[in-house]
C-alpha cells in the first residue's frame, strides 16, 4: 500500500501543484519579462488556467507542435551534414536561493545550438517593423524583446549550448518571417536574474498581506485584459 499511496500523493501534488514535490517554487522564464507583480500575483495564489484560450492561442500552440513533429520526423532529411540528434522540449532549470528555481522548455536544441520559435497573434503590440534583423533594432516596446532575453537565459542555462537562433513566424505560415540570432549576453542574464529576485520579494510580500502601493509594469500593453486588474494598484 505504501507505494501506491505515494504514487496518489505525488499525482495529487501533480495536479494541484504542477509538479510531484507540493507547492510550486518555480517561476517560468518565459513570464519574467513581463510584469513582476503579476507573476507574483500568479505564483502566490496558483493561478495557472483563467478562463479559456482564444483562438489565436489555439492556433499558435497547433502550429508549434506541428513544426516540432515536422523537425523530429524529417530529421534525416533536414539534417544534411549534422551529427546531433535534436531535442524537443527539453526542460531546464536555475536554482535561485531559499528552494526557489527558474523554469523553462526549450523548443529545438541541435549540439550547441537552442532554437525558440515563436507564433504572432496578430495582436497591436506585436507589430514589429519589417526592417527589424538584429536585437539593436528591436523597439523597446515590443515583445520580442522578452523572447531575446528568454532565449538568453536557455544559453546560461543549458549545459554546452553556445548559440541561440529565434524564429518569428506569422500565425498563418510555418515559413519563419524572422529569424534573429542571439548570442549570449551575461548582463541580461543578470538582469532577469534581479527581476526573479524581485518576483520572490513580491510574493513574500502578498504572503504577509502587503500589495505595493504603486507599480509600473514594464510594457505599457500589460495591463490590457490582465485578470488582476480589479486588484492591481494602478486600477
Amino acid at each position: 500500500m505504501g507505494e501506491v499511496e505515494e504514487f496518489a500523493r505525488r499525482l495529487e501534488n501533480y495536479l494541484r501543484h504542477g509538479n510531484p514535490r507540493g507547492p510550486k517554487k518555480s517561476i517560468p522564464i518565459t513570464q519574467l519579462s513581463f510584469c513582476p507583480l503579476k507573476l507574483a500575483l500568479s505564483l502566490r495564489f496558483d493561478v495557472r488556467y483563467f478562463g479559456t484560450k482564444n483562438d489565436g492561442q489555439i492556433l499558435g500552440t497547433v502550429l508549434h507542435a506541428g513544426l516540432l513533429n515536422t523537425i523530429v520526423d524529417s530529421w534525416d532529411y533536414l539534417r544534411g551534414n549534422l551529427t546531433e540528434k535534436p531535442l524537443v522540449e527539453v526542460p531546464l532549470q536555475y536554482e535561485l536561493e531559499n528552494g526557489w528555481v527558474l523554469s523553462g522548455r526549450a523548443d529545438l536544441v541541435v549540439g550547441k545550438h537552442v532554437f525558440e520559435f515563436k507564433f504572432l497573434h496578430e495582436y497591436p503590440y506585436e507589430a514589429i517593423p519589417e526592417s527589424i534583423e538584429e536585437i539593436d533594432e528591436i523597439p523597446d516596446d515590443s515583445v520580442v524583446k522578452a523572447y531575446v532575453e528568454q532565449l538568453n537565459a536557455y544559453l546560461h542555462v543549458l549545459p554546452d549550448v553556445e548559440v541561440g537562433h529565434l524564429w518569428i513566424f506569422n500565425r498563418n505560415s510555418l515559413v519563419p518571417w524572422k529569424k534573429i540570432l542571439v548570442e549570449k549576453n551575461g548582463d541580461m542574464f543578470d538582469e532577469l536574474l534581479k527581476r526573479a529576485r524581485r518576483v520572490v520579494k513580491l510574493v513574500e510580500d502578498l504572503e504577509n498581506g502587503n500589495v505595493p502601493d504603486s507599480f509600473e509594469p514594464r510594457f505599457g500593453w500589460e495591463c490590457r485584459n490582465c485578470i488582476y486588474r480589479p486588484i492591481c494598484p494602478r486600477s
